[in-house]
């Protein structure tokens, strides 16, 4: 759809100018015709689709006055008109049209051109005396260039570095009819009397001279200072490379010095036109300022002479050619796009591919009498296309240009750019099947099997057809099963287990041959070959191993004798335990373990470990350490199978266990049985190691104990089973133990533990005793002995020596015996003394306490309950506290042991059964002993809650961190709330 089909009435009366909406404009779905403004003319439309690439659309827009000339840049569109007067219109709001006066000095002047800058702010427009105006966006009148008078414009080249920021047009080029090139730089001023032309110098003159049809200048990407330009003539084409100064003044000419520098260098084309035009293309808009064009084309009277730019090349024109017209009628202008060249003739305009240079649209277009056409024009930026003729104005509205660009390529054999351009699944695989049938015609197998694969042609078809061609098959095998979908499982299956079996064929055919070859020139090729074809294969495996069914790859590899494609596939697929079992089954340890330790499933550390652990103890225990989670039971059969005769070597059973226990926290009883059995076991008398196990555990040990004191007895740990009689409590016999393998130390040692059983502790030492005078039979020994204990006395060990033993060995210690049973005595008398005293003073207290009593108001009230006091059964404390029974229970209850709450509970219980046996009494005697058991139950319950008071005594004492509130008076506590 046009640009122009959005306009709505709108009417300005000084100019009378009126632009009325496209009466069919609400039918979108419709092609549109091209409808003259007062003549129901329908111009032919050459395209049979139902959506054109091309479409010719009138814009229905009345001129006041006969169009001159036209141009549009980054949507705005200039017009100038014989009656001296610019239309300015920005496409995005169309209803404001801007129409700006000439003022001309002369009837007779006429205007000539007019020249837009790409960003549509400047304007200049020439005449044909020689005067030229100026007009910025934001005036309201032209102002004359008066530096620039006599000079008539042809052509002019815009600097692409002006910014919206800055008014200013930069450096600009300007060509005239008389072949000169002036540089100038016009700044806009609201001042009336100040001129534009910053500067205005001459920097090129053609000779001969000729009218400068065309001109245009770029700056490199790469070099800031290096540019090119490019000017026409009717019959040249040159074009100038070359650097600026550095530091350019503000009044001087920048490009003087290309220009002066450069050689000069033309394309001449002989023409019998006295125009031409040069236009450039850059297939990025967005770029269209920032960027360079790709390529250029000019119009001159022998044809289209176009080419690429290329600025990366010393030679920046490249790969230019001539393109002749087809037919006598010569094109009065043209413009450019991405892959059509659109040529406007007098009564016709016509587009013709770059790429194949045929003829593609063409269409007429109606004129009234006395319209001529007048050119064409393009807005590089919007991608807009402007017919334009002396009455009218049309756009060619150009959609989906690249529709059948693929078409073009494809018929040109230039298959990568046709696939670049196709834009529906089955355009690329006619392509794709084109490609391969040139390439199998071509005897090129391999490539063309891949092509084939992205095709449609049938699968049964493609394999057939390379059934004898082992490698291409591969091939198109390979990309098929690349393109099979996630749900495409059963097919994926099937080929890559047909693939597995031709790369295993290839393998056995390049061993075969390179065993045929071996001492010849040839065989290091197939070396490569085989070598390059297994990496293929592994390749294969990786990617596509998860397809294949297992056991049939295993068998398919195996009945070919591949080991290590065996090992790969089975590690790619991540079936380690075949890796493994391979691995033990070669011997080759190392590996196992290698693959073993990457491993996190725990169950192969189960299965393998007890070959590992034959072979190579310590670096199967190095595996185990760096898996905590294993679970040390279920290795247990692999520490079994472990040799326990390696002398000089460390345990690795032990080392194990041990890092079990002590690093790993292991509390299983059967890992420390098993551990101290190892220690208890081992061939040497050196029982450090079992004592210092046994000693760790401590009182929470994990080990039995009289399991492990029939281990410790069996192999004779002596030292050992006295710790374990000393932790079972049997402090006797460990004592007796250590005495009958004569360690004295060790039996003073179990005996000094006790030290909370002093009867016991004194036994021992008697025992001690005993063994030392019996053996040594020396007095002063078991003297000195003696004085090792306190708990020991002279008299105790009396009877241990002999009868024919003199006193005077020990004469001393009985004198000293004698006088601290003297002393000892003498203070038993006092602490009599002491005692009868206190007794006499306990009676009169209890005299006194029977005599004492306490006086109870009727007003009074619980201190717990609030509730009066006499109203049940009560406590009175010398403290003046009195509580009801039952609260005083309830109170003392929650700060009492659990033993002592269910001691109340049976005491409250026998109290129920006796008062209910008490009413069916019969007997005194049975009176008698009811009331006896009742009252003990009620001291019990008295000792029980009675035994202090609970606001001044330990209770209260004790409550000290209870909050005042508990959580069963949370409701109380939310009364208060504010």
């Amino acid at each position: 759809m046009s640009l122009f089909d959005d306009f709505l009435e709108s009417t300005q009366n000084d100019a009378q100018l009126t632009i009325s909406p496209d009466k069919d404009k609400d039918l979108p779905n419709t092609p549109k015709g091209i409808m003259k403004r007062d003549i129901g003319y329908v111009a032919a439309d050459s395209h049979k689709d139902r959506n054109p690439i091309f479409s010719l659309q009138y814009v229905q827009f009345q001129s006041p006055a006969v169009l001159v000339d036209l141009a549009v840049q980054n949507n705005i569109l200039a017009a100038v008109l014989d009656n001296f007067r610019i239309i300015r219109i920005d496409l995005d709001n169309p209803l404001e049209v801007d129409m700006v006066e000439i003022t001309r000095k002369s009837t007779k002047t006429r205007i000539k051109k007019l020249f837009l800058d790409p960003t549509g702010r400047h304007i200049i427009v020439t005449a044909n005396n020689g005067d030229n105006y100026y007009l910025f966006h934001k005036w309201r009148r032209t102002k004359e260039l008066s530096k620039l008078k006599d000079v008539m414009i042809t052509s002019i080249a815009w600097n692409k570095r002006a910014t919206p920021s800055n008014p200013s047009t930069r450096e600009i080029l300007i060509g005239t009819q008389t072949g000169i090139i002036y540089e100038t730089c016009l700044e806009p001023t609201d001042d009336f009397f100040r001129r534009e032309e910053k500067y205005v110098s001459q920097v090129f003159a053609l000779l001969p001279q000729m009218p400068i049809t065309g001109l245009h200048f770029e700056r490199f990407p790469t070099d800031r200072h290096k540019y090119l330009i490019m000017l026409s003539t009717p019959t040249r084409l040159y074009h100038f490379v070359g650097s600026v100064d550095n530091h350019n003044s503000n009044n001087s000419a920048l490009f003087e010095r290309i220009f002066s520098d450069s050689p000069l260098e033309f394309q001449e084309l002989p023409s019998d036109l006295d125009y031409s035009r040069l236009l450039f293309f850059n297939r990025f808009p967005e770029l269209q300022i920032e960027g360079v064009p790709q390529t250029f084309a000019w119009l001159a009277g022998a044809g289209l002479y176009h080419g690429n730019l290329n600025f990366a090349s010393h030679q920046v024109l490249n790969d230019a050619h001539l393109l002749p017209y087809d037919t006598d009628q010569r094109p009065i202008a043209f413009v450019m796009t991405e892959f059509h060249f659109i040529l406007l003739y007098p009564e016709q305009v016509r587009a013709i591919s770059r790429l194949n240079e045929k003829v593609v649209y063409q269409e007429t277009i109606p004129l009234n009498r006395e319209e001529v056409v007048l050119t064409i024009t393009v807005d590089d930026i919007k991608r807009t296309y402007w017919i334009y003729t002396s009455d009218a104005i049309y756009e060619l509205v150009i959609k989906d240009e690249e529709r059948n660009v693929w078409k073009v390529y494809l018929e040109k054999k230039e298959y990568a750019m046709a696939l670049q351009y196709c834009q529906q699944p089955q355009q690329q695989t006619e392509v794709y099947q084109a490609q391969a049938e040139e390439e199998f015609n071509a005897h090129q197998y391999v490539q063309s099997a891949k092509h084939y694969a992205k095709s449609t042609v049938p699968f049964e078809a493609v394999a057939l057809k390379f059934a004898k061609r082992r490698d291409a098959l591969r091939a198109f095998l390979i990309s098929r099963l690349e393109r099979l979908g996630p749900n495409d499982r059963t097919q994926k299956t099937l080929i890559a287990t047909w693939l597995v079996q031709l790369y295993l064929r290839k393998m056995n055919q390049l061993e075969e041959m390179a065993a045929s070859v071996e001492l010849t020139n040839t065989a290091s090729y197939y070396q490569d070959e085989r070598r390059n074809i297994k990496d293929e294969f592994r390749t294969f495996l990786e990617t596509y191993g998860a397809y294949l069914h297992i056991h049939t790859t295993y068998k398919l590899i195996s009945r070919h004798g591949f080991n290590s494609e065996l090992l790969s596939f089975a590690f790619y697929i991540g079936d380690h335990e075949k890796v493994i079992e391979h691995w033990i089954s070669e011997k080759n340890w190392e590996r196992a373990i290698g693959v073993l330790d990457g491993q996190n499933s725990l169950e192969l550390f189960y299965k393998f470990s007890t070959p590992l652990m034959e072979h190579v103890p310590e670096k199967a225990v190095n595996v185990w350490m760096n898996h905590p989670k294993l679970n040390p039971r279920q290795l247990i059969p692999a520490l079994l199978r472990y040799s326990h005769s390696h002398k000089g070597l460390e345990n690795q059973a032990i080392r194990y266990l041990s890092y079990a226990v002590s690093t790993l926290g292991n509390t299983d009883p059967i890992i420390h049985n098993f551990l101290l059995t190892l220690y208890a076991t081992q061939p040497t008398d050196d029982e450090t190691a079992l004592l210092t196990f046994l000693k760790n555990e401590g009182r929470e040990m994990h080990y039995k104990l009289d399991y492990a004191l029939r281990i410790c007895s069996q192999n004779e740990r002596t030292e050992s089973c006295v710790h374990i009689y000393s932790q079972m409590g049997l402090y006797e016999e460990a004592v007796n133990l250590a005495l009958e393998h004569h360690n004295l130390n060790l039996a003073r040692a179990n005996a000094d533990k006790l030290e909370d059983d002093s009867v016991l502790q004194k036994k021992l030492w008697i025992h001690i005793a005993k063994y030392v005078i019996q053996n040594n039979k020396d007095i002063k020994v078991a003297m000195q002995f003696l004085k090792k204990c306190s708990l020991l006395k002279i008299e105790d060990i009396l009877p241990f020596f002999p009868d024919y033993v003199l006193i005077d060995d020990f004469k001393d210690e009985i004198c000293s015996a004698l006088e601290e049973y003297n002393i000892s005595i003498e203070d038993l008398k006092v602490e009599m003394d002491d005692a009868t005293s206190s007794a006499e003073h306990i009676r009169l207290d209890v005299r006194k306490l029977r005599k004492r009593f306490s006086i109870v108001e009727k007003e009074q009230t619980c201190y717990l309950c609030k509730f009066p006091l006499l109203t049940r059964q009560f406590y009175v404390f010398s403290c003046n506290h009195e509580y009801h029974a039952d609260c005083l229970r309830n109170r003392v209850t929650k700060y009492l042991p659990t033993r002592q709450i269910k001691k109340l509970a049976d005491i409250q219980e026998q109290l129920s059964r006796e008062f209910k046996l008490a009413r069916t009494i019969q007997t005194v005697d049975e009176e008698k002993a009811i009331t006896l058991r009742i009252e003990e139950l009620r001291r019990q319950l008295d000792d029980i809650i009675a035994h202090q008071c609970v606001m001044c005594g330990d209770i209260m004492i004790n409550s000290i961190n209870r909050p005042f509130i508990g959580e069963d008076e949370a409701d109380v506590a939310t009364s208060w709330a504010i």
